[in-house]
């Protein structure tokens, strides 16, 4: 039998806990001088070190068996893959927000033609289509809550966990579309004709989150 691929971020807020995780499970990789795969202490097991949001990406395509990522950019990416367990950190959620001296207290209330800057636009696209607001869509990648700020958008919908950048910024959440922690997914083939070699990696790594 094959072994194992797992993916987990390479950088991010996700990756100091997952590698924790994987620590505690002694799953440890052997090369942590090459940047992408390596194999572990675990036999059999090798680890891929990729971007959070692009880790559902090579697991639906079968290039890693199993991930480790937030709810949020399996939501993003549409794509299905299993999602195995949740491993209890990275706990946020995805708002929608808007300036601190707006006078609008839920995105039902936002006129139509609302310019929205965002990591995450599709779900963006659905949240708002799902209100019956037809909103443009600006697609960032980083430091979101300074579009309003610099007039480039309206609002902003983006992950916040304590809600101090937000505050940072002038602005507060109005709306929240999902609640996300970091989740075990795996690839649906992989499931079936590695079953037992990642049922024995998801009860490791389970354990120890």
């Amino acid at each position: 039998m094959k072994g194992v691929i797992l993916a987990v971020p390479n950088k991010g807020r996700l990756r100091g806990p997952a590698m924790e995780v994987l620590e505690r499970a002694n799953v440890r990789p052997l090369d942590e001088d090459r940047v992408y795969l390596t194999n572990t202490t675990l036999e059999g097991v090798q680890l891929l070190s990729v971007r959070a949001a692009d880790i559902p990406i090579y697991v639906y395509y079968g290039i890693a068996d199993v991930g480790i990522t937030g709810r949020d950019v399996v939501a993003e990416s549409g794509l299905e893959v299993y999602e195995l367990a949740d491993m209890g950190f990275g706990e946020c959620s995805l708002v929608v927000a808007v300036k601190s001296d707006s006078k609008y207290k839920d995105p039902a209330e936002l006129p139509q033609g609302t310019r929205v800057a965002t990591e995450f636009p599709n779900l963006t696209r659905q949240f708002f289509n799902e209100l019956g607001i037809q909103v443009e869509v600006i697609a960032l990648r980083g430091a979101v809550e300074i579009a309003p700020i610099l007039g480039l958008a309206d609002c902003i919908v983006d992950l916040a966990s304590t809600g101090r950048t937000l505050e940072r910024n002038g602005l507060r959440a109005i709306g929240t579309i999902l609640k996300s922690t970091a989740k075990l997914i795996c690839n649906k083939v992989a499931y079936k004709t590695k079953y037992e070699r990642i049922k024995i990696l998801e009860s490791l790594l389970v354990r120890n989150a």
